[in-house]
């Protein structure tokens, strides 16, 4: 009898504890339930008040659907798109008070820092406008590179279409180029690699489709307003030089020669480019071919900023200054850290100079 009372106390015991446990377990389910979605707003919030900077008119900022898989899918999207190295930290939907989406913010780092990655916040409205632009967080060079945090470079980016941006050195002149940090191209380089990763997410996700971005033909590069198709092949004699090969000449009719030399000195292999040069003695253009050198280093070598320095130069033999250069004088501005691939950039063009002098100067 003693025997039976204790099972069935321990029935009871556990009876109630079960019970006691389900009770719990469905508060606990009602309570979570209950502040699950103040705690994902107050996580919204914390995120927003580092991204308002770059959406001031924003009233709202909410959860993008999908956004894991967005995110996932980034990598994929900005290797094709030429930005492989980069990554999309984040998104967040802009919306009205009403509900309807605005607008976007992206993070997005680049790892071509000159002291590391680079992250940066780009906002972006449904029109395809930038609404604004800031530095999450960064290692650069006080006084140079660290210039990206400040007004006036980040100032640029507001009211610019989401597409593709270049840097110049010159003088930004065109709806998609803003004005590099003196001193500081490998900044540059890199603030602009992951507001541009940023734009193809935007593009990708929410823009209808990443935009196509044709290259210009490299002849064309080399020779601005050339006729490509009246190009004449003229046989190459005597074309090996201390470091370089010329690989090819074409005529460009009655206004000088299209010449393709590789260079051996490069840092990371062989460098191919393509220079123009007119028969009233002016360099036309140049252009990179094949370019194995580190992105944002020399990799700038095939770079429009760096090429321009060419065009509607004096021929003649091209050196190369810290900075400063004066076309006249045949200087370009070595590329930043890459002193290495500007001596085999040089090496081929001046072996085209010097083709051109001996082998066709006159015919």
């Amino acid at each position: 009898m003693a025997e039976k009372k204790k099972k069935s106390s321990v029935l009871v015991n556990t009876l109630v504890l079960f019970v006691v446990t389900l009770v719990a377990v469905l508060a606990l389910a009602v309570v979570n339930q209950i502040t699950r979605g103040p705690i994902e707003q107050a996580e919204i919030n914390a995120r927003a008040e580092i991204y308002k900077v770059v959406y001031v008119d924003a009233e709202n900022f909410a959860e993008v659907e999908n956004t894991d898989s967005l995110l996932e899918k980034s990598g994929e999207v900005l290797e094709g798109a030429g930005f492989g190295g980069c990554s999309i930290n984040d998104v967040l939907a802009v919306e009205s008070a009403s509900g309807e989406v605005q607008g976007y913010v992206i993070a997005a780092t680049s790892p071509s820092g000159y002291g590391g990655d680079i992250q940066i916040a780009l906002g972006i409205k449904t029109d395809g406008t930038i609404t604004g632009f800031d530095v999450v967080s960064n290692s650069e060079t006080a006084g140079l590179g660290s210039k990206c945090t400040e007004p006036e470079f980040k100032d640029q980016f507001a009211g610019k279409p989401a597409t593709k941006l270049e840097y110049t050195k010159s003088g930004a002149s065109a709806d998609n180029e803003i004005d590099a940090i003196s001193g500081a191209t490998i900044t540059t380089n890199a603030v602009t690699e992951a507001v541009n990763a940023a734009i193809v997410f935007y593009q990708d996700s929410f823009g209808g489709g990443v935009e196509e971005v044709e290259e210009a033909d490299p002849m064309e590069k080399a020779f601005p307003g050339a006729d490509l198709s009246s190009l004449a092949e003229v046989p190459v004699t005597d074309g090996e030089g201390e470091n370089y090969t010329v690989d090819s000449v074409s005529q460009v009719g009655s206004d000088g020669y299209i010449i393709t030399v590789t260079a051996h000195n490069g840092y990371d292999g062989d460098l191919q480019l393509a220079l123009g040069i007119g028969n009233d003695g002016i360099i036309k253009g140049y252009s990179a071919i094949v370019c194995n050198e580190t992105p944002p280093l020399g990799g700038q070598c095939a770079s429009d900023e760096f090429a321009a320095q060419f065009t509607d130069m004096p021929l003649g033999e091209v050196s190369y200054v810290a900075s400063g250069a004066d076309k006249n004088n045949n200087e370009i501005d070595a590329i930043s850290g890459a002193t290495i691939t500007t001596k085999a950039v040089l090496t081929a063009v001046n072996g085209a100079v010097e083709y051109y002098n001996t082998q066709l100067k006159g015919e």
